[in-house]
């Protein structure tokens, strides 16, 4: 079966099962179908959805005159949308990020594949969007048109970005991690805190982890509690509520595999509901599977400036869902408020559990 004809069958189940469940998200369907969100994406072109050029860095600038967008980055257990508009872009050829106070972003273009454009039929009038993919169909970023933009300019944006070739069909490729992680069992511990005591940028961690081989949470699980600490599942919970009760301005971290969004400021509006914990205010909603988080750490990185802790979430499976810091300038001391909320979850007990990659 050719290509044309897989699609032309993935068309047809997936209309099958919307008529059994009308309002099924595109990335609920696709797992329903046992495809990727992306390759459902890319059956229905010229069905609303659109080929575009696979110039990342000059389609997001173009988005500069577009004005006031709704930004959506997310991964299976957790959404963060932001309300804003793309302006203050640094980008190179291999990502970068934009400094909106509302939306705030870090962009890897290697894990950017395909680029479309989608028009949907929602009930209540048309929603138009571009959604970005890496190479096996995961989503990685979806920027909205709102209202309060201006829809000659998406136009221009969707014509000037069109591809001629616009063959339905996604062939996905399988993405490779940037390094293997080894079994926490090889690691040298002590070298492991001598390299994480020793840093003094923020944004160092990374390279410690590819340095040792270590998936993120193994790292945690061997630096000790005075780097890093297990807490409660649901410490998102308390800290969180005491954030919106006290006014305490958070970032709120969310990734896919090419983007990390971040909310910088105060939340209010909190919601449990359906099994999701959720903050719904007017520029941010952040969604959180509740029941997807098994644990929580809050991890301390030395800096410059006297260092900073973050409360991180993560999956059963050791995969990083969402983090969360005192909203404060990488330049300037943390915020006194926020490490002592932090300070004030009490450690798990007993000895905490190991991660064998």
């Amino acid at each position: 079966m050719n290509m044309m004809e897989n699609t032309a069958t993935l068309l047809q189940r997936h209309a099958a099962l919307l008529e059994k469940t009308p309002h099924l998200r595109a990335r609920n369907a696709a797992a329903e179908l046992g495809v990727s969100e992306g390759e459902l994406v890319a059956a229905r072109i010229g069905h609303g959805v659109t080929r575009l050029r696979n110039d990342y860095k000059a389609l997001l600038e173009a988005l500069i005159k577009v004005g006031q967008v709704l930004t959506i980055t997310r991964n299976d257990d957790a959404v963060n949308e932001k309300r804003g508009y793309y302006g203050s872009l640094q980008l190179k050829e291999h990502g970068g990020g934009a400094f909106d106070p509302n939306i705030n972003l870090r962009i890897f273009f290697r894990n950017w594949a395909h680029a479309f454009a989608v028009t949907e039929d929602v009930g209540h009038g048309v929603r138009d969007s571009l959604q970005f993919f890496d190479a096996d169909g995961t989503s990685v970023h979806k920027v909205y048109r709102t209202d309060n933009g201006d829809e000659a300019a998406w136009r221009d944006v969707v014509a000037r970005f069109r591809v001629d070739d616009q063959t339905p069909g996604m062939a996905p490729v399988a993405v490779h991690q940037p390094y293997p992680p080894q079994s926490p069992v090889q690691v040298d511990v002590a070298e492991l805190r001598r390299d994480w005591l020793a840093i003094t940028d923020i944004h160092a961690f990374w390279s410690l982890l590819v340095k040792h081989k270590l998936r993120r949470v193994d790292a945690l699980a061997l630096a000790g509690e005075d780097l890093a600490r297990p807490v409660a599942a649901d410490s998102y919970r308390t800290v969180v509520n005491r954030a919106a009760e006290s006014g305490l301005p958070i970032m709120v971290f969310t990734r896919s595999p090419g983007v990390a969004q971040i909310h910088s400021g105060p939340v209010n509006k909190v919601v449990e509901r359906d099994g999701w914990f959720n903050v719904l205010d007017p520029t941010f909603n952040w969604h959180l599977r509740m029941a997807a988080v098994a644990e929580a750490w809050v991890v301390y990185r030395p800096t410059a400036t006297g260092g900073q802790h973050s409360l991180e979430l993560y999956h059963q499976d050791g995969t990083l869902i969402s983090h969360l810091f005192g909203a404060v300038h990488l330049e300037a001391p943390e915020l006194q408020g926020w490490r002592q909320l932090l300070a004030d979850l009490p450690t798990l007990k007993p000895e905490r559990r190991a991660h064998v990659a």
